[in-house]
């Protein structure tokens, strides 16, 4: 329950104190402006003070529970939208116009609408929570464990783009409504390309030059205790830009414009307004789902790389706890902080102290200091942004790899990817891992036949197909079965025995014994069974023994459960080995002038040995 724990008690203090301290300097740094700049995006202006307590507590909350020593939480742009997608529903209609300017916070219309909103986003955000903790605490989370790699890389990669996106509107320095919907980010990326003319130069020039300087800071690297981490770009980027940006005015957007229009006071926490409960709870639903696979599929991706585990249904409490806090000021729907996280590693984080301390340098900073951060330029902020979620298109590059080595894989990222660009994370997400299960699913169905034949002079079967030097018995065929059995494959397995039994291709008078290898079949359900027991009458009618070898005690149990065996199938067709069950079939039909073994024949077996080791070297 407290993940915190693990770590605090054997933290390597000289080793790891320095590498958490720079990573949470850098982290807690650029958290300030980017918390500020949740207004343009929200259409909803937050009170600073509410927005930075609750990213505090937030923060705090996951360091506690949760289990990835990287991930940084914090507000995701993608469900800042959502949100303010369901707040339409309300007809909030006093949002941002065009030049940056809010209306009148002294019309008590407006400030009613106004508070109308702030609790639905409440009700929203607390609702988010109390589902994630369910969904924790009845340990719904092993759902994650069945998500391959594949997918989990193709859905940050679709999520990586919109991120990008979503940042357009700071670089061209342009104001838009975000469409929501099918398509949606084709349909803003035409919107924001007619929109080019009346782009702001300045800002766009600021996102190249800060681009650039993150990309070339890629060539600098520490060492510390040996180790490389990355230099701390962001956090001089923006130390340097807040001083020049309060010294000279840069012609270019930022947050002081809005952030000085909303009223600075501290809103109390209120109960949630949970009257509105049928219209929100499909949205709640929809956000917590994708809140928390966010956070999974980021925190596996950094666990793989460090060599560690985290806990999926650990990880639904946590961020569930940190949904709740999140309502408590009247702030929106956290999640794992994709910008944030990405410092927080390549600085060279180890643990979640760095996150401690990201939130403690955050709002110390912020209440103090926080009114000299509103005059970055949000194009630079929108270039820490961007260059830090470019990491997770670069598995783009595996597509040709994935073709390689595994088309289901390569077909489960193409359609993943496809549907999260144009469905949106959320439905996105339902597509991408039903059709993702479906694959699965008829992958571990599809029947897989081989026929083997033996290596003269030895116990060793392999398949005809492959090894020139096998050779079939005479009188027996014998066929490897590569998958389980049920349902699913039945038809196939019986389609496919009977095509490679049939009179016209195999002469059935010279075949007395079929022998199927179980050795590979993990399990037969009732209908496997049943069809199976028809199989091996059939052949007996015809005077064809069927024998089974290599069956695992768990098969022969699922046998006995199906109430498989009867006078024809009894356990006297299953051996232990597929060689016992060779020498069984030549036993029972050897012919009457073959006599048993000579002495000399029993004196070449040495031969034989020295063959087999021949064989396996």
């Amino acid at each position: 329950m407290f993940p915190v724990l693990n770590w605090l008690f054997s933290y390597r203090f000289r080793e790891w104190i320095l590498r958490d301290l720079l990573a949470g300097l850098s982290v807690g740094m650029f958290q300030i402006p980017q918390g500020l700049l949740g207004v343009w995006l929200t259409r909803l202006p937050l009170p600073n003070i509410n927005g930075f307590l609750s990213a505090f507590c937030c923060s705090m909350t996951y360091v506690i529970f949760g289990t990835s020593h990287h991930i940084s939480i914090g507000s995701f742009s993608i469900l800042n939208v959502v949100v303010t997608n369901i707040l339409k529903t309300l007809n909030f209609n006093q949002t941002l116009s065009s030049n940056g300017s809010l209306d009148n916070f002294s019309d008590p219309t407006f400030i009613k609408d106004y508070m109308e909103a702030l609790t639905l986003t409440t009700s929203i955000t607390f609702l988010t929570g109390i589902i994630q903790l369910l969904l924790g605490c009845f340990c719904l989370g092993f759902v994650t464990t069945y998500v391959p790699k594949t997918l989990i890389d193709a859905y940050l990669t679709a999520a990586a783009l919109h991120v990008i996106v979503s940042q357009f509107t700071f670089i061209f320095d342009v104001m838009l409504d975000f469409h929501k919907g099918p398509l949606d980010i084709f349909y803003n990326l035409f919107h924001f390309f007619l929109t080019l003319p009346k782009a702001n130069a300045t800002s766009i020039l600021l996102f190249l030059l800060s681009m650039a300087t993150l990309r070339l800071n890629t060539s600098v690297m520490i060492t510390y205790k040996h180790r490389p981490i990355a230099f701390p770009m962001e956090l001089l980027l923006i130390i340097t830009v807040t001083i020049i940006s309060n010294r000279i005015h840069l012609h270019a957007e930022s947050s002081s414009a809005v952030v000085s229009m909303i009223p600075q006071r501290f809103l109390p926490p209120t109960p949630p307004d949970l009257s509105n409960l049928s219209k929100i709870i499909l949205h709640a639903f929809s956000l917590a789902i994708v809140s928390c696979f966010l956070l999974v599929f980021v925190g596996e991706r950094y666990a793989s790389l460090h060599n560690y585990n985290i806990a999926s249904n650990q990880e639904l409490i946590a961020v569930g706890l940190c949904n709740i806090c999140s309502s408590f000021f009247k702030s929106f729907v956290v999640s794992c902080a994709i910008s944030g996280t990405v410092i927080q590693e390549k600085t060279g984080g180890r643990t979640q102290l760095a996150a401690a301390i990201g939130a403690s340098t955050m709002l110390v900073i912020a209440l103090k200091l926080g009114h000299f951060f509103q005059m970055i330029p949000n194009g630079i902020l929108a270039a820490i942004v961007v260059f830090n979620v470019l990491p997770f298109l670069e598995k783009i590059l595996d597509i040709p790899i994935l073709w390689r080595r595994d088309k289901y894989h390569f077909v489960i990222w193409l359609v993943t990817f496809a549907v999260v660009l144009c469905f949106g994370l959320d439905v996105g997400l339902v597509i991408a891992m039903g059709f993702t299960f479906f694959i699965i699913t008829i992958r571990s169905h599809r029947m897989k036949m081989v026929v083997l034949g033996q290596i003269p002079n030895m116990n060793i079967y392999r398949s005809l197909s492959i090894y020139r030097a096998a050779r079939e018995i005479e009188g027996i065929k014998i066929f490897q079965c590569c998958s389980s059995i049920s349902f699913a494959n039945m038809n196939h397995f019986k389609t496919y025995l009977l095509h490679k039994m049939d009179m016209k291709a195999v002469p059935l008078d010279e075949i007395h014994t079929i022998i199927l290898d179980f050795s590979m079949v993990q399990f037969v359900d009732l209908i496997g069974s049943e069809l199976l027991r028809q199989i091996i009458h059939m052949f007996h009618n015809i005077g064809i023994t069927v024998l089974i070898a290599g069956c695992h005690s768990s098969v022969i149990a699922d046998f006995e459960k199906n109430d498989f065996f009867d006078i024809c199938v009894t356990k006297e067709r299953f051996f232990l080995t597929l060689h016992d069950a060779v020498l069984a079939a030549l036993d029972k039909h050897r012919k009457p002038d073959e006599s048993e073994p000579t002495a000399e024949e029993l004196a070449e077996e040495p031969l034989a040995e020295q063959q087999k080791v021949e064989y396996l070297a």
